[in-house]
């Protein structure tokens, strides 16, 4: 987990200390954490794979602040949601997903609830609290808000528990939440960003590995958030059934070269060669990820030499793989992609997160920043309609303790 900069007290931050005030009235709260969001720059649909990222944290995020529950009981105040809940602290309702009063846990409230059940698993203690907790993050437009909630939970309670873990482990702990308690099939990319981000750097990941490189962003460029307005679930979208499509490919090419347990073990000849085993559709889905992951290579280089042309190339190529091969795209997607590489001073652009909706990321000279938003913002009304968001955010500090008491 990073250090904490010196930054100005934010809104979230606030609401947050406001909220428990007013719900906990003469209490002080014992801790105070913030978790960013993050995006990748390159490595989309591979972490599950195995395969390379690079990302950034965003200065956005969430605010946690806690002080100890009572009675085996936690509650939490979603305050952007307006919703609260309490959990029963025995394994039974965990596994149950039932609230203290026997009613299913909202979904938003599944997120904390893994992580208890994470660290259950491994015999950890998830203290009893009472949360407010706050962001300034889109919701669900794939930067990493869900991820943040997990790993702002995972640090509150390592800290008021008595235990500690690394990040390498505190990660696969939230990662655990998502795979063994939601029954998602994602990679460890967003939460091991969100632990282990550095404040002017991207984060070069091998997410098989978790060996890990700090490249300093380059002078001259920014990366702007363009954020469509449209949203997504993971669940009850293409999201799975592409995945599924990837590693079935994997398995099909393993079966005949037992070295590929992967498709981080792919090269583009191998997938080649044995492109008469898999449906078309397989194909497809495994020639982007072998792709990407080629291509997270040579950004990387990209990144260490300060060549921002380069690395916006890259991102293009990423968007153009993750539409045409993964099929991942969306028109609102295809119109902010649009709308923001046809910008003077725009290097390239992909989206980040699962695809389907959300928000794009664009590489931007720093000197043009301001006639980019302008021009992005009024592009996309006039294809799609519709009002994008867009919000500028140099690499940002991982996630940690802000204040305890």
């Amino acid at each position: 987990m990073s250090d904490m900069p010196d930054q100005p007290v934010s809104a979230p931050r606030q609401r947050a200390l406001t909220a428990f005030a007013r719900l906990w009235p003469g209490d002080t709260p014992s801790l105070m954490v913030r978790a960013p969001g993050r995006v990748n720059l390159l490595g989309g649909h591979v972490d599950m794979h195995g395969g390379l990222v690079i990302t950034i944290a965003l200065e956005r995020g969430i605010w946690l602040v806690a002080a100890p529950g009572t009675d085996s009981l936690s509650t939490l105040h979603a305050l952007d949601l307006g919703a609260n809940v309490t959990l029963a602290h025995t394994p039974e309702a965990l596994e149950a997903r039932l609230d203290v009063t026997g009613n299913p846990l909202p979904g938003w409230a599944h997120y904390p609830a893994g992580v208890m059940w994470a660290l259950c698993q491994r015999a950890l203690k998830a203290m009893e609290l009472r949360v407010v907790f706050a962001g300034d993050l889109p919701i669900g437009a794939g930067l990493g808000s869900s991820a943040a909630v997990e790993v702002a939970f995972a640090v509150t309670w390592a800290a008021l528990g008595g235990w500690s873990l690394g990040a390498d482990d505190l990660a696969q702990v939230t990662l655990e939440a998502e795979r063994g308690y939601l029954g998602l099939g994602i990679g460890i990319q967003d939460q091991y960003t969100i632990l282990q981000a550095r404040q002017g750097h991207a984060l070069w990941l091998d997410c098989r590995s978790l060996r890990h490189e700090h490249i300093p962003f380059p002078s001259g460029g920014t990366a702007v958030i363009c954020d469509t307005n449209t949203r997504r679930a993971l669940t009850g979208s293409g999201y799975g059934s592409r995945a599924r499509d990837a590693h079935e490919a994997a398995r099909l090419i393993g079966e005949r070269d037992p070295a590929v347990r992967t498709l981080r073990d792919v090269t583009p000849e191998q997938l080649e060669a044995h492109r008469h085993a898999l449906t078309e559709t397989q194909y497809r889905r495994a020639r982007h990820v072998v792709g990407e992951i080629a291509r997270v290579e040579r950004a990387a280089e990209a990144l260490r030499r300060g060549d921002l042309a380069a690395m916006g190339t890259l991102m293009n190529e990423s968007y153009f793989s993750a539409r045409d091969d993964y099929g991942s795209s969306s028109p609102a997607l295809d119109a902010m992609w649009t709308a923001a590489t046809t910008q003077p001073g725009c290097y390239g652009a992909r989206y980040s997160g699962g695809g389907e909706a959300g928000a794009v990321v664009a590489l931007v000279d720093t000197a043009q920043v301001r006639d980019f938003l302008a021009g992005a913002a009024e592009t996309y009304q006039r294809l799609t309609g519709r009002q994008g968001a867009f919000f500028v955010t140099p690499p940002s500090a991982g996630a940690g303790v802000w204040e305890q008491r």
